[in-house]
């Protein structure tokens, strides 16, 4: 039997068995929805400031299976016994349950195709209901570990989307369905850019992906027959549901706020992040831009946001409206510590830099040159966003030392995994330094088999897809 396109056999097996658990009538159709997750391999917190990416969809997938039922309502339950089940209706405005449960992110996904399609004009929406739109039994079964910066969140919002979509006869192309599924995840609180569920939707086999934002355009990268990544955990939480989301959100407004500032002092019009700076100026350079920024502010601002405003000739209220939101999804700074506006600028501008770079010497199989870039990115990482810590510091010169080309910390950071591009002939002496100089430390009376779930090669897989398990 030939398998469906990026299905290999252990998916569509899972697939089978989540079948036997969703409530569906004799002749309904059952869809399953596979999503990969992603390993970032440069361009770290770039996406949200409209600049560009280089990730790999990976061999590791979530998978929904869902089947239309009459209530216009959600059923869902979850492979892993550790993951209650849930229930709930299908509204205009889906309320959320407690931060950091685990359904927020299905909930998400299903108010981001009610939001999007009532804009294109699909169904009404009266005051508390959902017009034209089916319920579904939901199973689902994601292998992506999860809070390693791997992806899990968005793998699971794509392919919940894409399940719900395929029970209500829904159809987007690949690149709005992206861009609904990451605007969507603005429902859990956390302002992430469209990375992580672009790489998942168009990921291609063998390949990664140079993604460009407003709008999205992506280009496959051949990746060369001897490189290898390996992956590896930490074992710190990076949970961006969680804990995190404060940080990370922080600096989504102190890149926001240096663009709008870097946008003043050069007289560009509508600038609101940094890549509107970037595309209005061919001939920038990381440099130039952090030096005119120098000069037109100071390196921290207050968090209160008067002294921004007083430089961009705006009052603070307005200003904190467009950085800070409204409503539940508003962000809350920490009133004590300063805005950082000259290192993030700096870390996102030679990022840029950097993936554009490592596009060009990946493509020509040019290894140390990317290891390189890498390196360079884990520093930056480090030093101006301050996102690394200890932990992931610590993995990294592990798999320096054991033979790396180079390495950095993938995802959003704060914890979390990292990503090493080596030889493959020199993957297996990457993964014992790993083990020997970081796990071994970490936790001496871990199994060799807990260990092994800790660190992989990963490689670069195909991207998300829907089937009917009636016909496969």
């Amino acid at each position: 039997m030939s398998l469906p396109d990026g299905w290999d056999a252990g998916e569509l097996a899972r697939a089978a068995r989540l079948g036997g658990r969703v409530r569906a009538g004799a002749d309904a159709r059952i869809f399953a929805a596979r999503a990969p997750g992603r390993v970032n391999l440069i361009g770290e917190h770039t996406d949200y400031s409209g600049l560009p990416v280089l990730p790999v969809a990976i061999d590791r997938s979530t998978i929904v299976v869902a089947a239309a039922i009459t209530a216009a309502e959600i059923e869902l339950a979850n492979a892993d016994p550790g993951w209650s089940s849930r229930r709930f209706e299908i509204e205009q405005q889906i309320p959320p349950y407690a931060t950091g449960d685990w359904a927020n992110y299905v909930k998400a996904a299903i108010q981001g195709v009610v939001d999007h399609f009532a804009r294109r004009g699909r169904f009404s929406m009266p005051s508390t209901s959902v017009d034209n739109l089916r319920g579904a039994s939901m199973v689902v079964d994601g292998r992506v570990p999860l809070a390693a910066g791997l992806s899990s969140s968005a793998a699971l919002t794509v392919s919940t989307a894409m399940a719900f979509m395929a029970v209500n006869k829904l159809e987007l192309d690949p690149i709005e369905t992206a861009t609904m599924v990451a605007r969507s995840e603005w429902y859990v609180g956390t302002r992430a850019g469209g990375m992580d569920q672009a790489a998942s939707i168009l990921g291609r086999r063998d390949h990664a992906l140079f993604i460009e934002f407003d709008p999205i355009r992506v280009r496959a990268v051949k990746m060369p027959a001897n490189a290898a990544l390996v992956v590896a955990d930490s074992r710190e939480i990076a949970d961006k549901s969680g804990m995190v989301r404060a940080q990370y959100n922080r600096r989504v407004v102190e890149c926001a706020l240096a663009a709008r500032i870097l946008g003043h002092a050069l007289e560009l019009d509508g600038v609101t992040i940094l890549g509107d700076v970037v595309r209005a100026l061919p001939g920038w350079s990381a440099a130039e831009l952090v030096e005119k920024l120098a000069a037109a502010a100071p390196a921290r601002l207050g968090a209160d946001l008067k002294e921004a405003a007083n430089i961009l000739g705006v009052s603070p209220s307005a200003l904190e409206a467009e950085l800070l939101g409204r409503g539940s999804t508003r962000i809350a700074l920490d009133s004590s510590r300063p805005l950082e506006i000259l290192k993030r600028a700096r870390h996102v501008l030679s990022e840029t830099e950097r993936v554009i770079r490592a596009a060009e010497v990946l493509e020509a199989g040019r290894l140390d040159e990317m290891g390189k870039l890498m390196n360079a990115s884990h520093q930056s990482l480090a030093d101006d966003f301050e996102c690394s810590t200890g932990r992931l510091d610590a993995v990294v010169e592990c798999a320096r030392r054991g033979g790396a080309f180079g390495a950095r910390l993938t995802g959003a950071g704060f914890g979390g995994s990292i990503v090493a591009m080596c030889d493959v002939a020199s993957a297996d002496a990457v993964i014992e330094s790993i083990d020997r100089g970081y796990y071994a430390k970490l936790d001496p009376g871990a199994s060799s088999e807990e260990s092994e779930n800790w660190r992989a090669v990963l490689h670069a897989g195909g991207g998300a897809s829907v089937i009917d398990l009636r016909t496969v």
